[in-house]
Parts: structure tokens; C-alpha cells; sequence
């Protein structure tokens, strides 16, 4: 009895201490989040768009859709002896190319159905959400032309083929819905961390510069097919506010985590898989002797078997951006007769004449841009929009009247943010100040204008060209096809059921590529939408059939 009167008072005050705590907590989940915690289950989801969509993919993706694609039509690399340089289709890597961009759409769907059930609350998740997939959806139909995307507002078994008009003007009014999300006080950040933000750490206002500088890179796309279209477009895009300095460029790093094919990709291509990825002919004459800069540049390839020497040869001028992306040949042939080794490889070869010694890539200047100290750029980042690119985009709106504002400066600006990523940016002003002019006749100075191929819209598209290398392939493409700028060779041999291989005139828009044929999977398995397709297209489904955007127009006057 004296044992339990000792003892109850201990379980006296046991039981009301307890009884003060929140004893439900006995039955909690441990694993499930509180209220106060802010658990999004689609950020994950949004922050993977980023990752596997353009252009950020497999190396082996990338380097089909990429490389050895979108490269050999805008003619700043080439890459291998592969049959699409002669402008023939192959199959699996449309197939690639088709799938990525569908599976992408599908993905970023269902993030924005989503976010849209939780209303305000993720306004600026959606949005984000919104400009990736018109970043994504806009490469599709500007690879293909009319094209089926899963919609976000409806379920579709089996989405109908839409024209690339109608694709253009839901791309325009995505975007401006996307920017006023952007705006939406009652919203939580974009992410939940900005770790997961790999292009803007969530900085909401470059979202927005981004997004109205993709619009005004949309809208320049109308220019000789929609005029008052374009011209509307381009006053809200820059009403919306487009990037104002290379603070606002919009970059994606790799995965660089160590596995197969996530490293830069060209980087894999060229080392790892034995590139080299070389210089093309176009791509010389438009970089030698424009802006009469003397060459000053030491060799970056350590495997370069030449040096800077008597031995070596090189034009005396050159645009100093040239020698940072190109470094030497990485061998020279026995007999040393080939000339000058700062030489472009001639396009599209025949597959007879591409293995002739006088054609090996090794003989030809190959991409430099993958040595930093003698290293490889193994984790470069993936450039997807830089300010250079919108400099270029105001220069020519205002040049061609479709919006108020100074050409001239806007162009000056974009060759001084082109040459300080290059870091070359000492050499610019002098640069500008010349009229030297390259072996196509275009110069850098802007007053001048005397001599065939030196228009005002010819030295901003060259300009543009160089600015966009070598991430931005498809950029420099779509130019050609909408201005037939900047001046390009003709392929020495392309598809003879297309093309009359006799006619080189450079001048003829149709002596190059048009789009890219769709696969024919849609043929076997999708026949009465890919009909609709091919109607929308308004041509045969060949790599001949213009888009809606390109009638066939001729911006170049070079003669040479």
C-alpha cells in the first residue's frame, strides 16, 4: 500500500505533462506532409521540361537532329559523310525528331492542366510551363510544317494536323497569356526552390524578357508572308519587354553527371566519338577578311599538328570570332599542296567525291569551341536565346520599317555583345568602323552599303548568322529559308529526283532545303490525319515544299 501512495504521484505527473502535448499525433503519418508544408507534386514535373525537350537531348538524338540535320542545312558544321547533306530524308531520324517534340507537348500538358485546377495559386508555374512548350511546339512546325500537338484545354485520342498559321497565332496569344501570369501577385514563386530553375533560378522578370524576345522571334517569322501581322506582333513583343543586356540570355546547362551523352553534346561528338566536326565553305567566305582584323589567334586544338608558323597558313584578315570557334586542321597531308589550311570543306559532296583524300575532315579547320585552357568544354552550357540574337531581331524590324527605332544602333550592339561572348570584345570597334568586306561582299560597317551583297539587311543577317553559331543552327535555317540570307553555296550534289544538280545559282531560294519530310510511320499508322497534313502543307511531303512562312523570297544580292 506505502508502495503504491509512493508511486501514484509519479503517474500523477507523468499523465499531465502528457496530457498538455497533442497526443493525436500518436496516429500521424509520419511520411505525409503537414499543412504547412508546401508540397507541389507537378514541380518535379515542371522542372524536367527543361531536361530531354529541345535542346537538351540524348547524344545520340541530338547529334541526328542536330548535327547532322539542322547543321548541314544552315551550313556552319559539317559532321560526317551522311547522306541528308545531299538533302535525302532519312527515316529514323525524322522519327526521332517527330517523337521528341510530341512526347515533350504531351509532358508539358499535363503540367498545365494541373496548375490550371489550383488557379492562382501556381500562375507562374504555368506560365513557365507555357513558353517551354511554345519553345518546343514552334521547332516542330518550323522542322516539318503543319503538325498534330496534344491541346492542354481537351483530351484528344488523336490530335488533328494543324496549320503553321494557326500553330503561329496560338504561339502568340501563349506567350502573352504567359507574360501577364508572370504579373500575378497571389502566385507563389515559379519553383520551390530556385535549384530547380536551371535556365532563370527563378527570376520571374527574365522569364518574361525571354518570353517577349521569343515573340519577337516568332513575329520576324511573318515577314514575307504576313506583313501586317508581323508588324502587330512585334509592337506587343516589345511592348512586352524583350532582354536588355546578356544578363538576361537564357542558357541550359548538361546534365555533365557523368553517364553516356551527358556532356555537351558537341563535345561527345567531336572527342568521344571521333568528330572532327569541320568549317564549311560557306562558313569561310563569310568570316574571311570582313572588318580587316589581322589574325592574332594562337592554335586552342592541342591535337593541331600545326602551329602558327611559316608553316601554317591563313588569311591575313579574319573575323576575330572565326579563330575562338575554329581552331587548325588536325592534320595536314603529306604532300602539304592543299593550300590554304584555313580552308572551308566544299557542301553537300557526292558520296564519290567525300572520300577523296582531298576531302578528308581532318585537313579542314574543326570546331574550337570545346577547348577552354586545352580542356574540354565538357559541361558548356546549351545556348537557347542570347541578347545578341534580339539586337539583331530590333536591327532588322526597324531597317525594314516594320517598327520604329534605330537600326543602326541596334545592330552596333548586337556585334559588341556577339564579339564579348567570343572574347573578343576589344577588337569590335574597329571592327564596325571597317569596310573591308568578306569574300561574298559584305562588310561590317554599317553606312556602307556600296557593292553587290553588302545591303543593310544582308551585314545584319550575317551578322546574325555568326551570332547564333553553333547552338542555334536552326535559327541561321529558318533565316535562309524566309530571306535566302545569309549567302550560302549550293550543294555540290543533292536528291537528283528533286533537284537539277546542273543549276548552282545561289540566288534560287529553291536550290536549297525547305523542311524536313515527315516520317512515314504517320503514312502507315495515322493516313487520314497525315492526308489532312500534307493538304495543310499545300505540296508534296518533300524536303522541296516550302512552309507557310517561306515564299521562296531573295534578300541576296552577292555576286560572288
Amino acid at each position: 500500500m506505502k508502495a503504491f501512495i509512493k508511486i501514484f504521484p509519479l503517474y500523477l505527473a507523468w499523465f499531465l505533462v502528457f496530457s498538455a502535448c497533442d497526443v493525436t499525433v500518436l496516429n500521424d503519418n509520419p511520411y505525409k506532409p503537414g499543412p504547412g508544408v508546401d508540397y507541389n507534386f507537378d514541380d518535379a514535373s515542371l522542372a524536367g521540361v527543361f531536361r530531354g525537350t529541345i535542346p537538351v537531348m540524348d547524344g545520340d538524338d541530338e547529334q541526328r537532329v542536330k548535327s547532322l540535320l539542322i547543321d548541314f542545312y544552315a551550313q556552319m558544321l559539317d559532321g560526317g559523310s551522311f547522306d541528308t547533306k545531299n538533302y535525302l530524308s532519312n527515316e529514323d531520324w525524322n522519327q526521332r525528331m517527330y517523337r521528341r517534340v510530341q512526347r515533350a507537348v504531351s509532358g508539358i500538358n499535363l503540367v498545365i492542366r494541373n496548375l490550371s485546377a489550383k488557379g492562382d495559386e501556381y500562375a507562374k508555374s504555368m506560365a513557365v510551363a507555357k513558353i517551354w512548350r511554345v519553345y518546343v511546339q514552334y521547332n516542330g512546325v518550323d522542322y516539318f510544317g503543319p503538325i498534330p500537338f496534344a491541346s492542354y484545354t481537351e483530351i484528344e485520342d488523336n490530335p488533328p494536323y494543324k496549320s503553321v498559321k494557326d500553330n503561329y497565332l496560338e504561339f502568340f496569344k501563349e506567350l502573352e497569356e504567359a507574360i501577364e501570369l508572370l504579373d500575378n501577385e497571389d502566385s507563389k514563386d515559379i519553383f520551390m526552390s530556385e535549384v530547380s530553375d536551371i535556365v532563370y533560378h527563378n527570376d520571374e522578370t527574365k522569364w518574361q524578357r525571354f518570353a517577349a524576345s521569343l515573340w519577337l522571334r516568332l513575329a520576324m517569322r511573318l515577314s514575307e508572308v504576313d506583313e501586317t501581322l508581323c508588324k502587330q506582333e512585334i509592337a506587343k513583343a516589345l511592348a512586352a519587354g524583350v532582354m536588355e543586356s546578356a544578363e538576361d540570355d537564357a542558357r541550359v546547362p548538361p546534365r555533365a553527371d557523368g553517364g553516356w551523352g551527358a556532356d555537351y553534346n558537341y563535345t561527345m561528338f567531336q572527342i568521344t566519338w571521333g568528330g572532327p566536326l569541320v568549317m564549311t565553305s560557306s562558313f569561310e567566305k563569310l568570316v574571311e577578311n570582313i572588318g580587316g582584323i589581322e589574325w592574332v589567334a594562337e592554335p586552342l586544338n592541342p591535337r593541331a599538328s600545326k602551329n602558327v608558323n611559316a608553316d601554317y597558313s591563313h588569311p591575313v584578315n579574319v573575323d576575330p570570332r572565326a579563330t575562338v570557334m575554329f581552331d587548325p586542321p588536325y592534320s595536314k597531308p603529306e604532300s602539304g599542296d592543299y593550300g590554304n589550311a584555313w580552308k572551308g570543306l566544299p557542301i553537300g559532296l557526292s558520296p564519290a567525291e567525300r572520300t577523296k583524300d582531298e576531302y578528308d575532315r581532318n585537313y579542314y579547320p574543326e570546331l574550337g569551341i570545346l577547348y577552354n585552357g586545352k580542356n574540354p568544354y565538357k559541361d558548356r552550357p546549351y545556348d537557347v536565346f542570347l541578347y545578341e540574337e534580339v539586337c539583331f531581331l530590333k536591327a532588322e524590324a526597324f531597317a525594314r520599317g516594320f517598327a520604329s527605332g534605330d537600326a543602326k544602333g541596334a545592330y552596333e550592339e548586337g556585334v559588341r555583345a556577339s564579339f564579348d561572348t567570343w572574347g573578343v570584345g576589344a577588337s569590335a570597334a574597329d571592327y564596325l568602323a571597317s569596310s573591308a568586306k568578306n569574300l561574298v561582299g559584305t562588310s561590317a560597317k554599317f553606312a556602307d552599303t556600296e557593292g553587290e551583297g553588302n545591303t543593310v539587311l544582308e551585314k545584319i543577317i550575317t551578322q546574325k548568322y555568326l551570332a547564333l553559331f553553333p547552338d542555334m543552327a536552326m535559327e541561321a535555317w529558318n533565316d535562309k529559308r524566309r530571306l535566302n540570307l545569309p549567302r550560302m553555296d549550293v550543294p555540290e550534289f543533292r536528291n537528283e529526283l528533286l533537284y537539277d544538280n546542273t543549276d548552282k545559282d545561289f540566288l534560287k531560294p529553291q536550290n536549297f532545303i525547305k523542311r524536313i519530310q515527315y516520317p512515314q510511320q504517320e503514312v502507315q499508322i495515322n493516313k487520314e490525319e497525315y492526308d489532312k497534313g500534307v493538304a495543310l502543307l499545300g505540296g508534296p511531303d518533300n524536303v522541296q515544299t516550302p512552309i507557310w512562312w517561306d515564299k521562296n523570297k531573295n534578300h541576296c544580292t552577292s555576286n560572288r
